[in-house]
Formats: C-alpha cells, sequence, structure tokens
C-alpha cells in the first residue's frame, strides 16, 4: 500500500486539462507496460465520464422543482438519484481497471457521510412510510454526490471548472426568473381577475362556493394579486434565493481574485470583471425580486467575509471604492423596485413580523423535538429527540404543537440545524454541526494569498454542466409542448449560453479561491438559518458542493490532497456496498413504480369519453396490491366510485357509494398514513356530503352510522391538529347531530377560543359557522332534563 501526494501517480490519474501538474510514471515490465497503458487510457476515459455526468446531473436538479409533492408521493426525485448511483458505479471502474484507488479525505467528508446516512435511515420512523422512504434516496443521493465532487475530479482546473457550472447554472434560473416577474406573473394576475375559479382549480386550491372556504379563498386572492416575488424554477420564492446566493458571492470572490493579481504587460484585470458583471446582476437582480431577507442576510455576511479576506490582497482604496459601487448598486436596485412596484415597504418593514413567524415554526419545532406524545392511531412523538420523524414526514409531526397564532401549516421549521434534528434526531443534527463546522473552518482559514496564477482550465466540465438542460428533459419528465414549458427552457438555454461566455474570462484570468468557496458556503448557511431548503437537492447541493469542491482546492492540506491506494480492496468493498444500496433502493422502489404506472392507466381510463369505469377499478385494484404503503390508489379508487356513482344516477339503492367512506379509511389507516390529518377531514367531508345528498332516502339505521363516521374522523382530524378552530367547529356540530351536547359545546368552546387567538383570517371561523356555534352554545351547554331550577 503506497500513499502519495497531490500529485498523481499515473496517466489515469492526470488531468490533462492541467498540464502544470506532472506525473510520475511507475516503473514496469515490458510484458506489461502496453496492457497497463490501455488500462490507464480506459479508466481516464471513465473517470472524465462520471465527472462529466455528475456535472449534468447536479445542474439538472435546479431546472425542475426540488420541493417535494407529498400527493404525489414526494417521488419526482427518484430518477435523479438512480442516475447519480449509476454514475457512482461507473466512478468505481477505474480503480479494478488499473489497481488504484484515488480518494481525498477531510472530517467533514465524515460527517456529510454520517448526516445523510442517518437522515436516510430515519425513515424507519415516518408515519408515511411512502414518502418518507421514497426522500431518504433523496438523501442518500445528496451524499454520494458530494463524495464523487470529492473523489473524481484530479486538477484545480476541474474542480474550478465545476465550480463555475454551478455559477452559470444559477445564472441560467435568475435569467428565468427575472422574465418570469416581468412577463409571466403579470399573465397569471391577469387570468386570476378573468376567472379566479379557472386558476383555483388549476393550482389545486378550493374552488367551491361554501362560505366556509371564503377565508381561504381571500388568502389565495390576496397571494395571486398582491404578491409578486419570484420562484423561477421553484415552488417558492425562497427556494430559488437559496440556489442564487452561493454562486453570487462565488463571482464577488473571482472578481476580487481578479483585481488582487498581477496582470502581465499589457493585460487588464477590467475586461474579465465587466463581463462578469453582467451574469453577477443577473443573479442580484433576481435575488432581490425573491424578497427573501434570509438570502439578503447570507449575502451582507459573506459580502463582509470576502471585504475581511481581501484586506491584505486588495488597496484599501480599492476595496472602499468597490464597496461603495456595491452599495450605490443594491440602493438603486431598491430604489428601481420601489417605483415599479417589484418591491415594497412591507418587505422591510415586516422583517419583524418575518421573525415572530419563525419564532413560532421554531417553538413548536423545540416542543415536537423535546416531548413525547402518544396520538390516535399512530405513534407520534415517540423519541423524536434521539431518532426524529423521518423524511418528509415534519409537517404531520408539526400540526400536533403547532401554536394557535401561528400562520400556517409548514412542511419544514425553516431553519436547516431544527429540520435535520425533527427529521433525523439528536446523532444527525451533531453530524450536520460537524459537518458545516469543519468545512466552514477548512474554508476561512484557507491561505491562498500567494497563488494568483491560475490553473489551466478544461472546459468538459463546462459543457458537460450545460448538458444538464438536455438531461432534465428525461429526469425531470418535461414534456416541453405542456403549458409555457418550452419559453422555459429556451430561456434557460439562452442564459446559460451567454452566462458561461461572459464567465469564461474571469475564470481563466483568476483562480477559484477556496476561501470564497467557503464564504459561499456561509451564506447558503447563513440563508438555511431562517428559511428552509436543506433537504432540498438543488439547494443543499449548492452548500454541499461548496464545501466540497472548496476542499478540493486546498492543496497543501490534507484535506486537499489526493491520496492514492495501490490495491482494488477498496474499490471491491466501495463495489458490495453499492450493490447492497442499490439492491435496497429496487426493492423499495420498483413496487411504488409499478404501482404508480397503474394510478396512470387507471387515471387514463377515467379520461375517456365516456370513462371507462371497469378498467380503472381493475388498475387501481392493481396499484392497491402492488405497494401497500402508497396512499394514492385508495384515493384515486374513492375518488372512481364517486365519478360511477354520479353517472349512474346517484341513486341510494345503488350501494356503490358506501365504498366510497370505506376507501378513504383505508386510504388514512396503517400501513398507510393513519396520522395525516388532513386525510381524515376530508373522509368526514365527503361522508357528510354523502349524508346530506342521500339523508331522505335513508332510513334511521343507515343514518346513524354514518353520522358517527362522520363524528369519529372528524374527532381524529382534530386530535392530530388541535389548533385548527375549524376542525372543532366541524366536530361541535356533528356532535350535536347526534346528540353528544356535552361533546359539542365543550368543541364549540375550543373552537371559539382558537377562532380568538388567531389573526390570520384565513385560519378564522366563516362569520356563518361563528354565529351559529354562539347562538347554540348556551342550548348545548344546558344539563340532561333542562335549565337547572333557580334556588330561592
Amino acid at each position: 500500500m503506497a500513499s502519495r501526494g497531490s500529485k498523481p501517480p499515473g496517466p489515469s490519474l492526470q488531468g490533462r486539462g492541467d498540464r502544470r501538474e506532472g506525473s510520475t510514471t511507475p516503473q514496469i515490465g515490458p510484458d506489461h507496460a502496453g496492457f497497463e497503458s490501455e488500462a490507464a487510457l480506459w479508466a481516464e476515459r471513465l473517470r472524465r465520464l462520471a465527472l462529466g455526468l455528475l456535472a449534468a446531473l447536479i445542474a439538472a436538479r435546479a431546472y425542475w422543482p426540488s420541493e417535494p409533492a407529498p400527493k404525489e408521493g414526494a417521488a419526482a426525485g427518484l430518477g435523479w438519484d438512480l442516475a447519480v448511483f449509476l454514475v457512482a458505479a461507473l466512478a468505481l471502474a477505474p480503480s479494478f481497471l488499473t489497481g488504484r484507488f484515488a480518494f481525498r479525505f477531510a472530517w467533514t467528508d465524515a460527517a456529510v457521510a454520517a448526516l445523510m446516512f442517518l437522515t436516510a435511515l430515519s425513515s424507519r420512523r415516518a408515519v408515511d412510510w411512502r414518502i418518507g422512504v421514497n426522500l431518504a434516496w433523496e438523501w442518500a443521493a445528496m451524499g454520494v454526490a458530494y463524495l464523487l465532487l470529492r473523489w473524481l475530479p484530479r486538477t484545480r482546473g476541474e474542480s474550478s471548472v465545476l465550480a463555475l457550472g454551478m455559477v452559470v447554472t444559477a445564472a441560467a434560473v435568475a435569467g428565468y426568473g427575472i422574465y418570469q416577474g416581468a412577463v409571466e406573473i403579470p399573465q397569471l394576475q391577469a387570468a386570476f381577475r378573468r376567472d379566479p375559479a379557472a386558476i383555483e382549480r388549476q393550482i389545486g386550491a378550493p374552488g367551491s362556493p361554501d362560505p366556509a372556504d371564503a377565508p381561504r379563498r381571500q388568502a389565495l386572492e390576496n397571494r395571486v394579486l398582491q404578491s409578486n416575488e419570484v420562484f423561477g424554477t421553484f415552488g417558492l420564492a425562497n427556494s430559488l434565493a437559496g440556489l442564487l446566493v452561493g454562486p453570487l458571492v462565488l463571482i464577488l470572490a473571482m472578481t476580487l481574485r481578479n483585481l488582487a493579481r498581477r496582470p502581465a504587460a499589457g493585460d487588464s484585470r477590467w475586461p474579465a470583471v465587466l463581463a462578469a458583471a453582467v451574469p453577477g446582476m443577473l443573479l442580484l437582480v433576481c435575488l432581490v425580486l425573491t424578497k427573501s431577507r434570509s438570502a439578503w442576510l447570507g449575502l451582507m455576511v459573506a459580502t463582509a467575509i470576502l471585504a475581511w479576506g481581501a484586506r491584505r490582497l486588495l488597496p484599501r482604496r480599492l476595496l472602499l471604492g468597490l464597496g461603495a459601487a456595491g452599495a450605490l448598486v443594491v440602493a438603486a436596485l431598491i430604489v428601481g423596485g420601489l417605483a415599479t412596484g417589484r418591491l415594497d415597504l412591507q418587505v422591510l418593514t415586516q422583517s419583524s413580523l418575518s421573525m415572530r413567524y419563525r419564532l413560532e415554526y421554531w417553538r413548536a419545532t423545540w416542543a415536537m423535538i423535546g416531548e413525547g406524545a402518544s396520538t390516535p392511531g399512530g405513534a407520534l412523538g415517540a423519541a423524536n429527540f434521539w431518532r426524529g420523524v423521518g423524511p418528509g414526514n415534519f409537517g404531520a409531526h408539526y400540526v400536533l404543537y403547532k401554536l394557535p397564532q401561528a400562520s400556517e401549516e409548514i412542511q419544514d421549521p425553516h431553519n436547516l440545524f431544527l429540520e435535520v434534528w425533527a427529521t433525523a434526531g439528536f446523532w444527525a443534527f451533531l453530524a450536520l454541526v460537524a459537518a458545516v463546522g469543519t468545512g466552514l473552518g477548512f474554508l476561512l482559514r484557507s491561505d491562498d494569498e500567494t497563488e494568483q496564477a491560475p490553473a489551466d482550465r478544461p472546459m468538459w466540465p463546462l459543457i458537460a454542466s450545460g448538458l444538464g438542460l438536455a438531461m432534465v428533459l428525461i429526469l425531470g419528465q418535461m414534456n416541453l409542448f405542456m403549458e409555457d414549458l418550452l419559453i422555459r427552457w429556451l430561456i434557460l438555454v439562452v442564459f446559460w449560453v451567454l452566462s458561461a461566455a461572459l464567465l469564461l474570462p474571469l475564470w481563466r484570468s483568476a483562480s477559484v479561491p477556496a476561501f470564497g468557496l467557503g464564504a459561499a458556503a456561509a451564506a447558503v448557511t447563513i440563508d438555511l438559518l431562517a428559511a428552509g431548503g436543506i433537504s432540498y437537492p438543488a439547494i443543499a447541493m449548492n452548500l454541499w458542493g461548496s464545501l466540497a469542491l472548496g476542499l478540493n482546492l486546498i492543496d497543501g492540506r490534507p484535506s486537499g490532497r489526493l491520496r492514492v491506494v495501490e490495491s482494488r480492496i477498496p474499490g471491491g468493498a466501495l463495489a458490495i456496498a453499492w450493490a447492497a444500496l442499490v439492491g435496497s433502493y429496487l426493492g423499495a422502489t420498483i413496487p411504488f413504480w409499478k404501482s404508480e404506472a397503474a394510478v396512470a392507466r387507471a387515471e387514463s381510463a377515467l379520461g375517456r369519453m365516456p370513462p371507462d369505469f371497469d378498467r380503472a377499478e381493475a388498475a387501481y385494484q392493481i396499484a392497491e396490491a402492488l405497494d401497500h404503503y402508497n396512499v394514492r390508489p385508495w384515493l384515486g379508487h374513492a375518488y372512481l366510485q364517486s365519478l360511477a356513482w354520479e353517472a349512474r344516477g346517484a341513486k341510494a339503492e345503488d350501494l356503490r357509494w358506501k365504498t366510497i367512506p370505506t376507501l378513504l379509511l383505508k386510504a388514512a389507516s396503517p400501513p398507510r398514513s393513519p396520522d395525516v390529518w388532513s386525510l381524515h377531514s376530508e373522509r368526514a367531508a365527503i361522508t357528510r356530503d354523502l349524508l346530506k345528498r342521500l339523508g331522505q332516502r335513508l332510513s334511521p339505521r343507515e343514518i346513524i352510522p354514518l353520522q358517527a363516521s362522520i363524528v369519529e374522523a372528524t374527532r381524529t382530524a382534530s386530535r392530530l391538529y388541535p389548533t385548527n378552530a375549524s376542525l372543532h367547529a366541524r366536530l361541535a356540530e356533528a356532535s350535536a347531530e347526534i346528540s353528544m351536547f356535552p361533546d359539542a359545546a365543550e368543541e364549540a368552546r375550543e373552537a371559539l377560543r382558537l377562532d380568538a387567538l388567531t389573526p390570520h383570517a384565513d385560519k378564522k371561523l366563516a362569520p356563518a359557522v361563528r354565529l351559529r356555534l354562539q347562538e347554540n352554545l348556551p342550548r348545548w351547554s344546558e344539563p340532561p332534563g333542562g335549565p337547572s331550577p333557580k334556588l330561592p
């Protein structure tokens, strides 16, 4: 076993793009020289192919929403996960061809690997097991991608160009975000004014005329018409900001590095800086339009870090001038935004309100972490402190602890440390602290002031990163001929090419500083302290990618040195681990994919004119049998039964209607999602609607079980979400209908109490509901037998 320094030991480890890094060819016999040379050549080709595919995969993940969609099983990233695992197999192949295993190691790597493993393992605790397992593979894939970024690059040039690919990708998304703010959002607002119901149906919001839904409809109208923050290819503006802030900091770092170098005779540093200012402005303008205060704070802190690091590299006058110019640009953007209505003063004046919301989220999250609680039908709250609740299951637990005055039902606590702790427990939290702490410690202490000359830049990693625009069509299942996806894709392509062309001169004129990547990682970390996203690959890979590539660039320390083991044993051990990983992935995922394929066949049958109910029912039954953990077939089957019953006249004697509540109950029962309050609430609402339509045609013997089912489902939902005033109001009225007047009075009082506590219109009771409770509460509160006689 031999351990060598940062200079690779043979052609299989030498990056052709960096000729300055020499190689030492081992002495080999004439009989084996040809074979080893051919093996080394193929090993190098496979390494480059794996690194290029990895760059494309990381870029592609930013082009479609990273936020999980629980209603779809949070399965959008499964194809990306498998692709990362396959690239890992390709990356292992060179070690078998050459008998040499090359890797880098720092304590940060061990902490990241532990974090990803513990978080993926926590899926065993998930209440919604299918969502937990699907998202566990996202964490596993991010861990594999991080290690590949550490091990596959061989030269400073390759790591630098990979960082450039991340910046260009973010600039392309920023360009689309600006287009969205200028064109698409005004079009959406105009369409909403013309036909609000159509937009509500399109985005899955309540569109019924039920007065109880009036506050929610008003909140939706305010959000569509009053909010104009851009969200780009994501679902939320904060997610987009998390993608932009790190690359913007890296452009600033590269600008300072370029200005600090000593130019050759006749060479000027300013053309490259001015060219890079265009994609830099794209990132900055889009970041401002997201209105993400946490990302703005991350940018300010990272800028201060860069200024501190450059204090001995640049003249004080130049540094102050750059700071003044930057302040003027930001001020101009703010003034322009206020003048055009793209920004409003509430972004600044309501900062304290936004922080109050965050504190409410964090208080409830800490209560969830620190307390154990048993709930009907499930095991919520047990050992949350040590083991967490599982990926993607935070939202189901959070409502148990949500404060009455809190604003919304969140899916993550908007803090990366609390999110990891709540998801995977205390040890995962420690691993995250160690990973971020040691990584930032290595990079922000790196002393590379003397490195002025840039390494040679191989352009193939950047071209490979650009192929992410093509890869997204497959992995993101993007049909360019649906809605406005073709325009989006073309805009991304145009801005990618433009940004790459304008940033290349800067990357060719100066070396990428590890300190700058550390500042970028610090900016993302600060953003994630008050915004969600550590579980979203597109955002998280900005953090992990900055740490990995920055560690690669610290050549003078063990964390950046490429180590080589002259043995096939490490590669063989990793191949066994890879086989176990992929085998587990396929074993857990193939049943889900088969079930989803059957659901797609059912939906296709329902979309025909006329609908083929028999074929759809058979497909749903197959889907239910294929994956017992997937809730979608049961919900779809219930919807099918409702459609079929309606099509046959909605008659009481057509007993198909009885299967609807039964299927909804199965959807909300183990092993699927027994502790998701919304499933029980939906079950109660649909049963209530059936009873309203059939009540006069049913016998008392048939009505009473339905009424009891409504009470049971609503009670379960209200116990899972105890601060929801509407659930308590519905339970009060449902209890009164079956003469459970003491329970009705208790629930009515709780509903009115919660209604008074919440300041949010969409969380308050509808005025008609509030009035009914106030009028009926005295009657429900009377003791059995009527009011007590007054004492003389």
